[in-house]
């Protein structure tokens, strides 16, 4: 996919996100890699339905460098960890949705016969710790629940980690009713 296409699947994706419930306000970040060298996140505090291709931001998935006077998600961090460490991933979608947030509020792994996401250990939104707890426990997930924070996934591709952040809600809904 070519990088204009790939910044305007972010946006519908963010829209989709809000629209769904699965993030709230401008809580919750989207990126999909690029290529082997930069990924392209979502910038920070920005209204998904407001977000024009030009203010997605272009990461170096090595160093974590960005485009000067872009300020992408404060996850950034996060979302380059996770991208070193799992090559198949090409997509993460990282929600504040309510019942996934219940589960981070008491740091309890989401556990179903179908889906396995243990809770990464607590670190401060946007900190080094909770980059690097978050990528050890997707090293052998596809998904976690961050400690007093929220839910983060990774897949092959946008769609799929989009259908993986709804069925981890669905669960952790059902777990709780």
């Amino acid at each position: 996919m070519k990088e204009n296409e790939l910044r305007n699947e972010i946006i519908r994706c963010g829209k989709e996100l809000a629209d769904s419930g699965l993030i709230q306000g401008t809580w919750g970040n989207i990126s999909a890699k690029l290529d082997n060298v930069y990924f392209l996140i979502t910038p920070s505090g920005a209204d998904y339905h407001h977000i024009q291709p030009e203010d997605i931001v272009r990461v170096c998935i090595d160093d974590g460098s960005y485009e000067n006077g872009k300020h992408p998600s404060s996850e950034r961090v996060m979302h380059q960890k996770i991208y070193q460490n799992r090559q198949d991933i090409g997509a993460i979608v990282h929600t504040h949705s309510p019942f996934c947030s219940i589960f981070a509020a008491c740091r309890k792994d989401l556990l179903t016969d179908r889906l396995d996401y243990p809770c990464a250990p607590y670190g401060i939104s946007g900190s080094e710790k909770l980059a690097v707890n978050a990528s050890r426990i997707m090293l052998g997930h596809d998904g976690c629940i961050l400690a007093n924070h929220g839910f983060i996934c990774g897949a092959p591709d946008l769609n799929s980690a989009m259908r993986r952040a709804a069925e981890a809600e669905q669960a952790a809904e059902e777990m709780l009713l």
